[in-house]
């Protein structure tokens, strides 16, 4: 399971249609924004989680909050609190805003969607992705997904790619 897929099963597959909705794009577009991101999400995670104590630090931030909320909930995850909660998680997984907006531009150029709009969605994509992992940390004991995307993580594998197979920004 990539990140890509986890967004695409977000608020029960219906993820894309609320961003859409939210940024005024279509479906198509906002998936592809999405698609265009994730590798720089993996990334950030796999960055966040072979840091010092880093992986101890990802695990006990998916305990805490309503991170799964956001995973099942699009007026939870594009509102105030999922915006300022996918802020925070931005901070965390790239440090800055300088490398949001480059993430953003980056993928301007792979969508030819404006810069504004992408970076309006980086936060409440990021609260989507962090409630998905969240929410399958939950259930790990009868799932492997977790695990699986935590090894991918960790060795460099298919979540870094999304779903076209492109490498990290």
């Amino acid at each position: 399971m990539t990140l890509f897929d986890i967004i695409s099963q977000a608020q029960g597959g219906e993820a894309f249609k609320a961003l859409a909705r939210q940024y005024g794009l279509s479906e198509d577009q906002a998936q592809t924004a999405v698609q265009a991101m994730m590798p720089a999400f993996a990334t950030g995670l796999k960055r966040n989680t072979q840091a010092p104590d880093g992986m101890a630090g990802f695990l006990k931030a998916l305990s805490g909050g309503q991170h799964a909320s956001y995973f099942d909930d699009p007026g939870q995850a594009l509102s105030g609190g999922g915006i300022a909660d996918g802020n925070a998680i931005l901070g965390h997984l790239f440090g800055n805003k300088e490398v949001s907006r480059a993430v953003a531009s980056q993928a301007q150029a792979a969508t030819g969607i404006g810069e504004s709009v992408l970076k309006q969605m980086l936060p409440a994509i990021a609260a989507m992705v962090m409630g998905g992992i969240s929410k399958q940390s939950r259930s790990s004991q009868s799932s492997p997904l977790l695990g699986e995307l935590l090894e991918q993580l960790a060795g460099g594998g298919g979540a870094a790619q999304g779903r076209t197979g492109q490498g990290p920004l």
